[in-house]
């Protein structure tokens, strides 16, 4: 072997092992949400997020705040666990805590089988005679929504569609890429910021009640940023509502 060849295979071993331990790094960050309905500050959430080698983590806790908190005292837990494989989440555990005042309820997912679980629910909506009811073999490979919204933009290509399943609910979200787009700074952002900007539609399918048809809404846009090695995450999200627009803002910052 000559001095060219043997420079030339051993650069490509130091590539291949710098991006096997660029992948294999944990990364940790803490998230907050802050949402607005028609410019008013109507919750605020925070979190964290944990990116191991094939394994996203993350939960966060959210809340009303000010008129808001007086109208409703409304809190909900989320977490969720999802395989990370070529840049795709998978769904594996789904849960969710909310109450607002004296009333709880809750929804655990197991997405381990081809068929999600539902593992626990209060209410359980297998028992609510108002909503349709879901044919189970189409739930096959579905994916929980906090997963189904990372996966949209995750790649930073943004031209994707995702089979959601809540636990109530199936319904499709689709995505498309429009354009790079910098986001101001401002009160909540400390600098600006170089995103992606994606419109999202949503199609109902199956496990709506009536009042959920008319009232859910079923399009808007969403901008990711890049927070590491080839991900992109969500870091605002825009949607028509029939009580005005929906605004929510994400960041992250170091532990």
């Amino acid at each position: 072997m000559n001095r060219k060849s043997f420079l030339k295979i051993s650069f490509t071993f130091i590539i291949f092992f710098i991006n096997k331990m660029l992948f294999a790094t944990t990364i940790e960050k803490e998230i907050f949400f802050s949402a607005y309905l028609k410019g008013i500050n109507l919750a605020k959430a925070e979190g964290q997020i944990k990116i191991k080698p094939n394994i996203l983590e993350l939960y966060f806790t959210a809340q009303t705040v000010g008129v808001f908190s007086l109208i409703s005292e409304w809190q909900q837990t989320v977490s969720i666990n999802a395989l990370l494989m070529n840049n795709k989440l998978k769904s594996q555990q789904y849960r969710s805590d909310d109450s607002r005042g004296e009333k709880k309820g809750h929804m655990y997912l197991s997405f381990e089988n081809k068929i999600p679980k539902i593992v626990s629910a209060q209410p359980d909506p297998r028992e609510d005679d108002r909503r349709e009811k879901i044919n189970t073999n189409l739930l096959k490979n579905t994916i929980d929504p906090i997963s189904g919204v990372l996966n949209l933009g995750l790649d930073g290509n943004c031209n994707h569609k995702e089979i959601i399943f809540d636990g109530k609910r199936r319904y499709i979200i689709n995505a498309s890429f429009i354009g790079e787009e910098i986001i101001k700074q401002n009160e909540f952002f400390s600098e600006d910021l170089n995103s992606i900007k994606c419109v999202f539609s949503i199609k109902k399918l199956e496990g709506y009640t009536e009042k959920e048809k008319k009232r859910y809404p079923g399009n808007g846009y969403i901008w990711y940023k890049k927070v590491g090695k080839d991900l992109f995450f969500p870091t605002k999200i825009t949607i028509d509502t029939r009580w005005g627009e929906f605004l929510c803002l994400i960041k992250e910052k170091e532990l």
